[in-house]
C-alpha cells in the first residue's frame, strides 16, 4: 500500500481536526487502502492517542529506519538530524488540517523535512498573504499536487502563490455535522492572550471578566487561558473546590465544555465556536484577537453566518460579555443550520480532492 506521511499531528487547541479527518476517512474505509504514518516529531504522546483510536495508523520511525535515526539525533545530540531525512521513501506527504500558513508560525519550507517526497498535499489549511513573502514558504505551497484551503481567502491566496489544483473547502470540524448532543445548563468559556503585544490592561480586563462571571448564579466553565494570567486562575481557585461552580479545561479537555448546549458560549478561540455551534449552541459571544489574521471572519462569513458579529481586542471588557448575556440568542435556527450544511458540503469537496489525490499516489 502506498505510504503518506501526516506532518504535525499534535494536541491541545488543534487535536478535534485529526480526529474528524481520520474519523470520516476510517468511515470511507480508506485507511485500510493507504498506510498513513503520523510525523512524531512535535507531539509524540498526542500521536498515541491517535494511534489509540485508529489502529490503522502507524508512526514514520515504524517503517522508516531513516526516521528512527533522526529521532535518535534529536534525542542525544539535538541537532544535525535533518540529513537523515533525505534517506526517507514515503510515497506521499500531507500537511495535517487545522493550521494557518502565516508569517507568525511559518517562514521555511513547510515540506523541509520530506526533501525527497514529491507527492505533497496541504490539507484543510488557512494560507495566509503575510507568509507568502516568504520564497521557501511561497515556493512549498505553489509546488503541493493539492491545496485544500479551509477558506476561500486561502484558496484566493493560494492561487497567486502559484498553486495548480486548489480546493475551496471549509474547515475539516463540520465533517462531523450533524451531530447528536445534549443540554447543560450554564456558560461555557474560552478567553486567550493575544498572540504578541499583551498589555496591562488586557490582562486587567480579562481578569474583570473572569471574576464578573464567577459572580453569576450559574455553573460558568473556562478554558485556562495562556500564561501569565492562567497560573493565576489555578491559584484562584478556577475549577477547584474552592469555587464548585466553576470548571477548568485545558490541553486536550479544553472542547469538553463546548460538547453540549450551553446557555451562553463566550469565546475568543475559532474552534470552540465551531464545536459549539455543531452541538446546538446559538447564543454566541466572538472574540477575536490573533494579530495577523481575519480567519474567524474570513470563516464565519463563508458559511453565510451574518448575525453572529466578531468582535475585536479592543471589545474585550466585561460590559461587552454582560450586554450579550442580557440578550437573546445571537443566531437564528434556520441560519444556523443552513451555515452548516454549507460548510458540511464544502469540506466534503476537500476530502473529495484528497480522494482524488490519493488515487494519483501508487
Amino acid at each position: 500500500m502506498p505510504t503518506i506521511a501526516y506532518l504535525r499531528a499534535h494536541g491541545s487547541t488543534d487535536f478535534p481536526h485529526h480526529f474528524a479527518l481520520f474519523g470520516h476517512l476510517e468511515n470511507l474505509g480508506v485507511l485500510d487502502k493507504y498506510d498513513f504514518v503520523l510525523d512524531p516529531m512535535m507531539d509524540p504522546e498526542y500521536c498515541v492517542k491517535l494511534i489509540h483510536r485508529f489502529p490503522q495508523l502507524k508512526f514514520t520511525e515504524d517503517v522508516s529506519p531513516s526516521r528512527r535515526w533522526m529521532r535518535y539525533v534529536k534525542d542525544h545530540v539535538g541537532r544535525a538530524y535533518r540529513p537523515f531525512a533525505f534517506l526517507d521513501k514515503f510515497d506521499g506527504v500531507c500537511e495535517a488540517p487545522g493550521g494557518r500558513i502565516n508569517e507568525l508560525y511559518t517562514r521555511k519550507d513547510i515540506f523541509r523535512f520530506y526533501p525527497r517526497t514529491k507527492r505533497r498535499a496541504i490539507l484543510f489549511h488557512s494560507v495566509e498573504a503575510g507568509a507568502l513573502k516568504y520564497p521557501e514558504v511561497k515556493q512549498s505551497v505553489a509546488e503541493a499536487d493539492l491545496v485544500v484551503a479551509r477558506t476561500s481567502q486561502s484558496a484566493r491566496n493560494a492561487r497567486e502563490a502559484g498553486a495548480k489544483w486548489v480546493v475551496d473547502s471549509a474547515d475539516v470540524v463540520f465533517l462531523e455535522h450533524p451531530r447528536k448532543f445534549s443540554a447543560k445548563p450554564g456558560i461555557a468559556t474560552a478567553l486567550r492572550l493575544p498572540n504578541t503585544n499583551v498589555s496591562q490592561d488586557y490582562l486587567n480586563s480579562l481578569k474583570d471578566i473572569v471574576v464578573q462571571l464567577q459572580n453569576l448564579d450559574a455553573q460558568v466553565d473556562f478554558v485556562l487561558v495562556e500564561e501569565p494570567f492562567g497560573r493565576e486562575m489555578v491559584l484562584n481557585g478556577v475549577g477547584s473546590y474552592l469555587k464548585p461552580n466553576t470548571g477548568l479545561f485545558r490541553d486536550d479537555s479544553m472542547y469538553l465544555p463546548f460538547l453540549h448546549k450551553r446557555d451562553a458560549i463566550v469565546s475568543s478561540r475559532l474552534h470552540t465556536t465551531l464545536i459549539a455551534l455543531l452541538h446546538g449552541n446559538r447564543k454566541i459571544l466572538q472574540f477575536h484577537i490573533e494579530g495577523g489574521t481575519n480567519k474567524s471572519e474570513e470563516i464565519l462569513g463563508d458559511m453565510g453566518i451574518q448575525s453572529i458579529k466578531v468582535h475585536r481586542q479592543s471589545d474585550v471588557d466585561w460590559p461587552t460579555v454582560e450586554r450579550f448575556l442580557n440578550e437573546g440568542p445571537s443566531l437564528p435556527e434556520p441560519e444556523a443550520q443552513a451555515a452548516l450544511d454549507l460548510a458540511k458540503t464544502k469540506s466534503l469537496r476537500g476530502v473529495n480532492a484528497l480522494l482524488e489525490w490519493l488515487d494519483t499516489i501508487k
